[in-house]
C-alpha cells in the first residue's frame, strides 16, 4: 500500500514531468519562432539581391551581391537546422516513406560533395556491398541529411587523403527486424581524429570537436545532434570511433525493409502523354530520369547541354523542362530564367545535386519547383505531375485547326474518333499533294503527317515547306511526323528531317491530347469533359501459358478512352478496310512485286497497330522489312491471312463490359 510520504513524491515527479514537458514546449514553439520572424526578412533580402542581380551590375557589385547571397544562403541552413532541432523537441518531426535507391543517393551526394573538394587532395569514395539492395523504404531527404552530416564533418578535418561512404548489410548495433533488413553506413576519414574525450560529447546540441576561441574549423555544432536525433526517429543508433591523428569513423545503423527495383511502395502518378525535356549531363542521370519518367507514361527527350536545351525550347512546347544546375556550358538557373521568357507556360523543375537554400529562394521566386537529386522514382514523378497541374493555358492567336494528311482509311477513322472525343478540330487528306493545296488556303495552324502515302510522302512533303518558309520568309509551321516507325520516334532522326515531333502509332488518347494541349490547339477545361481510367490491372488473357491476343484491349481503353461500343464499330470499321489490303498483299504475293508488297505491308503495319492489334502489325513490320531486301520467307504472307482471320474472330465475340 502507498503511504502518504510516497503519494507526495509521485506527485512531485509527475509535476516536474509536465513543468519539464510545457518547458520543452515552449523552448520548441520560440525557437520556431524566432526561425520564422527572421526568415521573413531573409525573403525580402534574397528578393533584392536577386534584382540587383538582374540588373547586370559592374564585376566588383556582382562579386558583393555573390557574397551576400552566400551568407545569406549559410544562415537560412542554420536558420533550417534550428528549426528542425525544434520539431525533435516537441516530437513533431514525421519522416516520409518513400523508395530510397541507395546507390543514387549515396552516388549523388558525393557527386554533390566534389565541388567541395575540388583543387584538394582529398578522394570520395564510394563503398557499397553487393548484397545492399537496390531500393530500400526510408525518408530519401532525411537520410541524405545524415549522410550529408556526416560526409561534411569528415570532410572539414581532412586536409589529403579519403572520406569514404561504406555500405553493408553487417550490423553489428542494432537488431535486424524479422520482415525486413538493416543497413550499417560508415563514412570514414583519413583526418585529424580525435580524443574518446571528444567522441563521448560530440553528439550534443552545440557541441563540436573545435571549440577554442580562434577555432579553425566552422559549423554550428547542431548537425552530428540534428543526425543523432533523425537516426533514432528511424529506430537505429549512431556513434563514431576515432583515434586522434589516425582519422575518425563515424556510422549508423538503420532497421528498413528492401522493395524490388520495379516496385514502389505507393502508386506511381500517370503521366501519360506529358512530354518532358530533360537537361542532365551526367550520363547515369540522365539514363535514370528518362527511365523513371517513361516507366510512368511521359514521353523525354534528354539533352546534356544548356545550348541544346534552349534551342529544343525554341523549335517546339513541352510540357515540362527538368534541368541540372551544373551544366557544361552555363547554370541550370540562368537557363530557366531565358525559358520562361520563351515559354512562360512550362513546367519548370530544377533537379540537383546542390542542397543550396539561396538557390532554393530564387526558385522560388520564379515558382520554379525545386528537386535534391537523388529523389525516389516516386518523388520524381510527383515533381513532374504538380508542375503539370501549375500549366496556365493562354489564348493562342491564329488558327488552331489542324490538317491530318494520312492515306490508310481505317487509321484515319480512329483518329477522327479520338478529335470528337477531345472536341478538337481537324482535316483530313490523303497524301502530300493534297496537304500542299489545303495549307495554300491558310486554314490551318499545324500539320500531322504520315510518312509513306502515295504520290508524295511525308519526307518530300515537309522538305517541300521547309523551303517554301525559307524562301518567302515566313512562319514556322509546326509539323508532327505520324508514324509506327520506332527510329523515326528519336529526336535526333525527325529533326534531321525538319519535323517538330513524332507521335507513334498506335497513338492514346492521353497522348494525343497532351500534345493537344502542348501546341495550344486544345484547353485544358475541355479536356475535363474525358474521363480516363489507365487499366493498371494485368489482362486476363496475358497469362504467360496463353497465346497473345489479337487484339490488345488494354491498349483500345487507353486510345479510346473507354472499350464502349464506339470501340467495337471501331474494329469493325478496321475489318471493312483491312480485308482489300489483306488481298493486295496476297496477289502482290504470287505476282512477286515488292513494292507493292513493300508499300501495302506498310500500310497494313500503321493500321494494324493503331487498332491495337500489336500481332497483326509486327507481322506486317516483318513484311516490309523483307520486301525491302527482296525477300519473302516463306509462309509470311500466309500467317498474316490467318492473323486476320483470328483478329476478326475475336471481333464477332467482342461484348461491352
Amino acid at each position: 500500500m502507498t503511504s502518504k510520504k510516497d503519494s507526495q513524491i509521485i506527485k512531485k515527479l509527475q509535476l516536474a514531468v509536465e513543468e519539464a514537458d510545457a518547458l520543452a514546449e515552449m523552448k520548441a514553439n520560440f525557437l520556431a519562432t524566432m526561425s520564422h520572424e527572421i526568415r521573413t526578412p531573409m525573403q525580402t533580402i534574397f528578393g533584392l539581391l536577386e534584382l540587383i542581380d538582374d540588373e547586370k551590375p559592374s564585376e566588383n557589385i556582382k562579386e558583393m551581391v555573390t557574397t551576400a547571397q552566400t551568407a545569406a544562403a549559410g544562415l537560412l541552413e542554420i536558420l533550417d537546422d534550428i528549426l528542425d532541432l525544434a520539431k525533435m523537441d516537441a516530437d513533431k518531426m514525421e519522416l516520409d516513406i518513400f523508395e530510397v535507391p541507395v546507390r543514387l543517393l549515396v552516388r549523388g551526394l558525393l557527386e554533390a560533395l566534389a565541388v567541395k573538394v575540388h583543387g584538394v587532395n582529398i578522394k570520395l569514395i564510394d563503398d557499397i556491398e553487393e548484397d545492399v539492395p537496390f531500393v530500400i523504404i526510408g525518408d530519401p531527404k532525411r537520410l541524405r541529411q545524415i549522410i550529408m552530416n556526416l560526409c561534411g564533418n569528415g570532410l572539414k578535418f581532412t586536409d589529403n587523403g579519403n572520406v569514404t561512404v561504406h555500405v553493408t548489410t553487417k550490423v553489428k548495433h542494432i537488431e535486424t527486424p524479422k520482415d525486413g533488413i538493416a543497413l550499417r553506413f560508415e563514412i570514414i576519414d583519413t583526418g585529424i581524429g580525435m580524443s574518446q574525450e571528444v567522441c563521448n560529447k560530440l553528439f550534443n546540441s552545440f557541441t563540436q570537436a573545435d571549440s577554442s576561441t580562434s577555432r579553425k574549423y566552422g559549423g554550428t555544432g547542431l548537425g552530428l545532434s540534428i543526425s543523432k536525433k533523425l537516426v533514432e526517429l528511424m529506430g537505429g543508433q549512431i556513434g563514431v570511433k576515432s583515434v586522434k591523428g589516425q582519422g575518425s569513423t563515424f556510422w549508423f545503423e538503420i532497421p528498413t525493409k528492401e522493395i524490388s527495383r520495379n516496385k514502389s511502395t505507393v502508386k506511381l502518378p500517370e503521366l501519360d502523354g506529358i512530354s518532358v525535356l530533360s537537361v542532365e549531363d551526367h550520363p547515369q542521370g540522365g539514363k535514370e530520369i528518362v527511365n523513371s519518367l517513361r516507366s510512368m507514361g511521359a514521353n523525354v527527350e534528354l539533352c546534356t547541354t544548356y545550348s541544346e536545351g534552349l534551342k529544343l525550347v525554341k523549335r517546339r512546347p513541352f510540357d515540362i523542362a527538368i534541368i541540372d544546375q551544373g551544366l557544361p556550358d552555363g547554370l541550370g538557373l540562368d537557363l530557366i530564367k531565358e525559358i520562361t521568357e520563351i515559354a512562360p507556360n512550362m513546367g519548370l523543375v530544377m533537379y540537383t545535386v546542390r542542397d543550396d537554400v539561396g538557390l532554393s529562394h530564387s526558385l522560388q521566386a520564379l515558382g520554379v519547383t525545386y528537386l535534391t537529386k537523388p529523389a525516389s522514382r516516386i518523388g520524381l514523378g510527383e515533381a513532374v505531375h504538380n508542375a503539370t497541374n501549375k500549366i496556365v493555358q493562354t489564348e493562342i492567336n491564329g488558327t488552331t485547326k489542324m490538317l491530318i494528311a494520312e492515306d490508310t482509311d481505317s487509321v484515319r477513322d480512329i483518329l477522327h474518333r479520338q478529335l470528337d472525343k477531345l472536341g478538337a478540330d481537324a482535316e483530313f487528306v490523303k497524301n502530300g499533294k493534297e496537304a500542299l493545296n489545303a495549307l495554300s488556303t491558310g486554314k490551318y495552324g499545324i500539320l500531322i503527317t504520315d510518312l509513306h502515302m502515295p504520290e508524295m510522302d511525308g519526307y518530300e512533303l515537309v522538305e517541300h515547306i521547309r523551303r517554301q518558309e525559307k524562301l518567302n520568309n515566313s512562319e514556322h509551321l509546326p509539323i508532327i511526323v505520324l508514324t509506327a516507325d520506332v527510329q523515326m520516334a528519336q529526336r535526333e532522326t525527325y529533326l534531321r528531317h525538319d519535323f517538330d515531333e513524332c507521335l507513334l502509332k498506335p497513338v492514346s488518347l492521353g497522348q494525343f491530347r497532351r500534345l493537344l494541349i502542348r501546341w495550344g490547339l486544345l484547353y485544358e477545361k475541355t479536356s475535363d469533359k474525358i474521363k480516363m481510367e489507365i487499366q493498371t490491372e494485368n489482362n486476363s488473357n496475358n497469362d504467360n501459358d496463353s497465346p497473345i491476343p489479337a487484339i490488345n484491349i488494354k491498349a483500345i481503353k487507353q486510345q479510346m478512352g473507354a472499350f464502349d461500343n464506339s470501340a467495337i464499330d471501331m474494329l469493325h470499321m478496321f475489318i471493312d478496310m483491312t480485308r482489300p489490303l489483306i488481298e493486295k498483299i496476297q496477289n502482290a504475293q504470287n505476282e512477286k512485286d515488292f513494292h507493292i508488297l513493300k508499300e501495302t505491308a506498310h500500310s497494313l503495319k500503321g493500321a494494324a497497330r493503331s487498332a491495337c492489334c500489336n500481332v497483326l502489325g509486327d507481322l506486317a513490320s516483318t513484311l516490309q522489312d523483307q520486301t525491302e531486301k527482296h525477300e519473302l520467307p516463306k509462309h509470311l504472307v500466309e500467317d498474316i491471312a490467318n492473323e486476320f482471320k483470328r483478329i476478326q474472330i475475336e471481333i464477332k465475340n467482342l461484348k461491352v463490359n
